[in-house]
């Protein structure tokens, strides 16, 4: 089975693809950075609930924690927001660009749904 990947080319072209699926050493090459640093943010967002853990792809013991295999866009995109590297720097100006642009309508979420559903 095939996964997607977030992709960044050399010329600083983004590519997202639905549904993807990241390891910690596959986001540490998208963004340029060692593993380890990834995996200490990781932690770190998980543990703050920022973004959520999907153990559906499988999951590994580390220490006295729990750490999916695999990890979502949204913790592709909470992990950028936390990485200085050149990389990391394009993905956030490709997200702001994407949430910029003029032709989205706003969304409203109210603070009692905000958990439950983001998503119209």
């Amino acid at each position: 089975m095939k996964r997607d990947m977030v992709k960044i080319s050399d010329n600083g072209t983004v590519i997202v693809p639905a549904n993807v699926q990241m390891r910690d050493f596959e986001i540490a090459e998208l963004f340029g950075v060692m593993v380890p640093t990834i995996r200490s943010n990781i932690r770190a967002i998980l543990k703050t609930g920022v973004a959520t853990a999907n153990m559906t792809g499988g999951a590994t013991l580390v220490g006295c924690n729990v750490v999916p295999d695999y990890h979502g866009l949204d913790m592709v995109v909470a992990v950028a927001f936390r990485i200085q590297s050149h990389k990391a720097e394009l993905f956030r100006q490709w997200i702001m660009c994407k949430m910029m642009r003029s032709n989205l309508q706003p969304i409203y979420i109210r603070v009692s749904e905000a958990k439950d559903n983001f998503c119209n």
